[in-house]
């Protein structure tokens, strides 16, 4: 008995890791190398040394009971099959073979699969890179045998994982494990968001797109891209190890290890750094339209259509990115990417003539025309500082510059607190109180530098701080009364600055007074401190100040209109 063939009768026998580990995923491995040698080389060979290892995984699974496979699928890391769902329904789409679609279908993980497309929430526990791939290959299955079963399972999944579990780099799983939906500020640690996880993320979202382009799924591409994949190298040459990551720690006073030549994030960690065209561009079926998901400096070659389309972009800088249609011509629905960030407006320009366009974070603007050679599209996004809470504890935050995660550098090994209300005008804005330091998204803030995550370093950083507001204090005006929070965690002060910005000083005291008494009927304010509340709004000047930063803002030649205050 060869020791490769050892490791798949072993699996049957229910045998755990690490006496065996994982021969499926190799097989996965090596049977995708197959298919794209054929399909992206036209290597004739390569397919039929993978239909032939399709009929040997047929003949051995084909078998098997039902239940005997579902025991398989469950065992940690034994069980991990990598992607062969997805590999074995391709290798169907090429050979039309039946016991290729049968030999899919035997890595339904049952229990999982239809706990999701039921939408019942089953992870907790479980080994988040061992599942996520079973996910993408679902997709594919739903395209051959039509049962929605699989496509509903995929979405849910989705769901389950995209944002409920992840931390603000796009990131998830702590050890590799999936933790409790909402775990966020509960999990922090220097073992958080295995690489490959994203990675079989981002793969999950762009197969998602294709069925259903839902802007969200872009978003959360973008997001993962920014802040994981391009933050997963080391910014250093090495001719022996990929210098990537395995684990991105998300605990305070954490730093990055690079390395891991041999692992399965050492891989896909090389294969990451060659895919940022992966999903800059995609068309509709019927080529009508084509959306531009990524703004990043690229060229995109139609031939079909005749186009060929140049994007230039300084991204993740800040800046104007340009779309120019160098060859080619003719009708297109040109559909613009607005991300969620973008909450401080934007401006599309056609020819330099800018467009009354409604830009809606969160969705596509469409420009439809007849495109000639030569043609600009030009947008620009203001990037915003913000803050966003962990589900769990809202006291635990990250700071974010438009789409890129600031993280605090800094060796202590407990929360930095952070306290930024006292200091807001009546514009509540983040930069009344965080400084630009002189580099693009660098800056400062409670005698810390503010850097981009995706800067490769290896110094301690905390890539989450902890908002202490103890007081409620407007400027200067101290109300000497405590800020009191609601039971989803929000404060008195978080929700009034949620409405900001305030056009006048009397509509910020009424604001105040409308919320005091709210506090009141919720029984977080008495009487009285609801009174020396509003008597310290009616006391504080935050008008002058931000008259000043307003100016500023306007001769930096922001956008042509006021900004919008950031969240806080």
């Amino acid at each position: 008995m060869c020791l490769a063939c050892g490791q798949f009768i072993l699996l049957e026998s229910y045998t755990t890791y690490p006496t065996i580990w994982a021969p499926y995923y190799t097989c996965h491995k090596i049977m995708r190398g197959l298919l794209d040698a054929h399909t992206l080389a036209g290597n004739a060979q390569a397919l039929t040394v993978a239909a032939k290892m399709g009929d040997w995984v047929h003949s051995r699974l084909g078998r098997l009971p039902k239940a005997q496979l579902e025991r398989m699928w469950s065992i940690y890391i034994a069980g991990e099959y990598g992607g062969m769902n997805e590999v074995m329904a391709d290798l169907y789409a090429l050979t039309g073979r039946a016991e290729h679609l049968a030999a899919a279908r035997c890595f339904d993980n049952t229990a999982l699969l239809d706990a999701c497309a039921e939408d019942r929430d089953i992870l907790d526990g479980r080994h988040a890179n061992q599942h996520i791939p079973q996910f993408t290959g679902y997709l594919p299955m739903f395209d051959h045998t039509g049962e929605e079963r699989y496509a509903s399972a995929a979405r849910k999944f989705w769901g389950m994982v995209a944002g409920p579990r992840t931390y603000s780099l796009d990131g998830t799983g702590q050890g590799e494990m999936f933790r409790a939906r909402g775990a966020i500020a509960a999990t922090l640690d220097d073992k958080n968001a295995e690489t490959c996880a994203t990675y079989n993320m981002l793969k999950l979202s762009r197969q998602l797109f294709f069925r259903e382009p839902d802007p969200a799924y872009m978003d959360h591409y973008e997001r993962g891209l920014t802040n994981h994949i391009l933050a997963s190298r080391r910014d250093a040459a090495s001719t022996e190890s990929p210098e990537v990551t395995y684990f991105v720690g998300m605990g305070p006073g954490v730093a990055r290890e690079y390395g891991n030549t041999g692992t399965c994030c050492g891989g896909t960690g090389m294969e990451n750094h060659t895919k940022y065209q992966d999903s800059v561009y995609l068309r509709s079926a019927d080529s009508g339209a084509l959306y531009v998901n990524l703004y990043l400096a690229s060229t995109l070659c139609w031939p079909e259509r005749g186009l060929v389309i140049e994007q230039t972009s300084d991204f993740p800088a800040e800046g104007v990115r340009t779309l120019t249609f160098r060859e080619g011509a003719g009708s297109l629905d040109l559909k613009l990417r607005i991300p969620s960030w973008a909450t401080g407006g934007v401006t599309v320009t056609v020819n330099g003539v800018r467009q009354r366009v409604e830009a809606v974070p969160g969705t596509y603007l469409t420009l439809s025309r007849s495109w000639q050679r030569g043609d600009r599209v030009g947008i620009s996004m203001l990037y915003r500082l913000r803050v966003e809470r962990a589900l769990d504890d809202p006291a635990v935050q990250s700071v974010f510059h438009g789409p890129v995660l600031l993280v605090a550098r800094s060796a202590e090994q407990g929360f930095r607190q952070f306290s930024f209300y006292k200091d807001f005008t009546l514009r509540g804005d983040l930069a009344d109180v965080i400084r630009p330091e002189g580099r693009p998204h660098h800056f400062t803030t409670h005698g810390l530098v503010l850097a981009p995550f995706f800067v490769g370093y290896t110094s301690r950083y905390h890539a989450y701080f902890r908002r202490v507001e103890r007081v409620v204090v407007f400027g200067t005006a101290d109300s000497g009364v405590p800020n009191r929070a609601r039971a989803n965690g929000l404060t008195f002060l978080d929700v009034l600055w949620a409405q900001a910005p305030f056009a006048t000083s009397a509509a910020f005291v009424e604001s105040v007074r409308v919320l005091a008494d709210a506090w009141v009927a919720e029984g977080l304010f008495s009487r009285t401190e609801r009174d020396a509340v509003v008597a310290a709004a009616v006391r504080a000047d935050l008008r002058r100040r931000a008259r000043k930063l307003l100016t500023c803002t306007w001769r930096n030649g922001y956008m042509g209109a006021l900004p919008y205050p950031s969240g806080a």
